[in-house]
C-alpha cells in the first residue's frame, strides 16, 4: 500500500520456521520418493486446472524444469517416476500481482503455491539477483520476482511519510526521463500513487495531476513498461483510466463503481486488482476472512515466524470498505473487467502467500466463481504482463506447479490444501 506502512521484517532465521514447531509429513503419502526429487516424473491421473480450462483426468510430464507434455488420454507413461495425483488438482503455479519486497527472503510464498510475485514499490537496488533467477530453470525454493522499484509520487504525496529518501514528480520534473530513470534503475513497471488524502487522518495530500499522470503513462508506454496506478477513491480511478493506465492494483472503496467507470475501464482495457484482503484487514464489520484461512490446520503448520509476524500486526484503525469494493469488482467483471489477483503483502495483516489463498476466497464471496478466481491467478496477469513461460500448464512452459488436495475449481477452500508445490520442476519443502 506504501512505504510508511511497511513493516520491517522480524529477526527470524531465514530458514522456515514453522508456526507451533510442527513437523508435516507430505500429505500425498510420497515423502522418501519426492526426497529423491527426480529431474523427471510425470504427475499421473490428476485433474489438471490449466489457468483456464479443467481436463478431468490427465497427465504432466516434467523434465529440466519444464513441462513436457499434458496427457489428457491413455495411460501414465511407465518409464517415468510416477506422482499419483488421483483425488487432486494441479495448477499451475500463482502470480501475485501485488507485494511489497520488504526483506530477502523469497521463500514464503512458495509454500503456499505462489511462485510468481510483482513487487510494488521497493528499493530497486536489491532486485538484481531476482533478474537473473526468473530467466533460470535452475532449482530454487524462491518466488520470481518483477519490480516496479520506487514509484511515482511529488513531494508531500503518497509515501513520502515514510522518512526514505526517493526520486519524488516534482514541478519542472520531466516525466519521459523521470520513467526512462526508473527502467534504468531495473524498474519493470511503472506505479503511479494517486491518492489525495492520508489514508490514517484522511488529512488532504497532494497527488499527481491529470496532466502529470497522463505524461507518465505515455512514456511508460513508450519504453515497453506497464504502468499501474494506486487510487482508493474512484475519482483519481478514473483519472488514471482517463490516462491510460495497463490497470488498477486496489479497487477503490468510497463509493460502488459508477456507470461512467464501467464505460472508462472497459474502454481502456485496464485490469483491476482489488486487493479485497487490504479491504479486509481494515474493516472489521465486514466477515471474518483471513483468520479462518490462516487457522486452519491444513494451513497454519507451514505458516513461518516471518508471516506470523505480519498478519499479527494491527493497522490499529478502521475504514470500513469491503462492501462496496466486492460490489465494484462483480460489477466490473460482469461487465468484461479483466481482473487479476494481488495482496498488498508486506503490510500490516498481510503475509506473502498464505494471504493469496484468503484474496481468492474473497473473490469468491465477491461473486466470481472459483475458476474465474483461479484464472484471475495464474492466465490472466500472466497475458497482461506478458509471461509467456508461466501462468498456464502446457507443453514448454515452466514447471511451476501446485498440487491440491480435492477440487479447489467447484471448492475454492480446498486452495487450503496444498499437498505439493513444484518450482522449476523441483519440491519445494513446505
Amino acid at each position: 500500500m506504501c512505504l510508511s506502512h511497511v513493516v520491517p521484517a522480524p529477526k527470524v532465521s531465514r530458514r522456515s520456521v514453522l508456526a507451533a514447531g510442527v513437523a508435516v509429513p507430505l500429505a500425498f503419502g510420497a515423502s522418501e520418493a519426492m526426497a529423491a526429487a527426480p529431474d523427471t516424473f510425470v504427475i499421473a491421473n490428476v485433474r489438471i486446472f490449466d489457468g483456464k480450462r479443467v481436463i478431468d483426468r490427465g497427465h504432466v510430464v516434467v523434465t529440466g524444469g519444464r513441462i513436457v507434455s499434458v496427457l489428457e488420454h491413455g495411460g501414465a507413461p511407465e518409464t517415468l517416476h510416477v506422482i499419483d495425483g488421483r483425488g487432486k488438482t494441479l495448477l499451475p503455479g500463482m502470480i501475485d500481482g501485488h507485494v511489497h519486497h520488504t526483506n530477502p527472503v523469497r521463500t514464503d510464498a512458495p509454500r503456499f503455491g505462489v511462485t510468481t510475485e510483482l513487487d510494488m514499490v521497493s528499493d530497486p537496488t536489491v532486485h538484481g539477483p531476482f533478474k537473473q533467477q526468473r530467466r533460470s530453470y535452475a532449482p530454487t525454493a524462491n518466488s520470481d520476482l518483477w519490480t516496479a522499484g520506487w514509484w511515482a509520487t511529488v513531494p508531500g504525496g503518497h509515501g513520502t511519510s515514510s522518512g526514505q529518501k526517493f526520486p519524488l514528480v516534482e514541478p519542472g520534473t520531466i516525466p519521459a526521463e523521470f520513467v526512462a530513470a526508473r527502467q534504468a534503475e531495473g524498474s519493470d513497471h511503472l506505479k503511479l500513487a494517486l491518492e489525495d488524502k492520508d489514508l490514517i487522518t484522511g488529512k488532504p495530500i497532494p497527488t499527481l495531476s491529470a496532466d502529470q499522470t497522463n505524461k507518465l503513462v505515455v512514456a511508460a508506454k513508450k519504453l515497453g513498461m506497464p504502468a499501474v496506478a494506486h487510487a482508493t477513491n474512484q475519482r483519481l480511478a478514473q483519472v488514471a483510466l482517463r490516462a491510460g493506465v495497463t490497470g488498477l492494483v486496489h479497487i477503490f472503496a468510497d463509493d460502488v463503481v459508477s456507470a461512467e467507470t464501467v464505460a472508462l475501464a472497459q474502454r481502456s482495457g485496464a485490469f483491476v486488482l482489488p486487493t479485497l484482503t487490504l479491504w479486509s484487514a481494515w474493516d472489521s464489520t465486514a466477515i471474518p476472512a483471513s483468520s479462518a484461512v490462516v487457522n486452519d490446520p491444513r494451513v497454519a503448520p507451514y505458516i513461518s515466524a516471518t508471516q506470523r509476524a505480519f498478519l499479527d500486526t494491527p493497522w490499529g484503525f478502521e475504514r470500513p470498505g469491503l462492501a462496496n469494493a466486492s460490489r465494484t469488482i462483480k460489477i466490473l467483471h460482469d461487465a468484461g473487467v479483466p481482473i487479476t489477483v494481488g495482496t498488498d503483502s508486506g503490510i500490516p495483516g498481510i503475509a506473502y502467500g498464505v494471504s493469496l489463498l484468503v484474496e481468492l476466497e474473497l473473490l469468491v464471496r465477491a461473486g466470481l466463481t472459483p475458476r474465474e478466481a483461479l484464472t484471475a491467478a495464474t492466465a490472466t496477469p500472466a497475458g497482461i504482463y506478458g509471461f509467456a513461460d508461466r501462468g498456464r500448464i502446457r507443453a514448454g512452459l515452466r514447471a511451476d506447479l501446485v498440487l491440491v488436495d480435492g477440487d479447489p475449481t467447484k471448492d475454492i477452500t480446498a486452495m487450503r490444501g496444498i499437498s505439493a508445490v513444484w518450482r522449476n520442476g523441483a519440491p519445494i519443502t513446505r
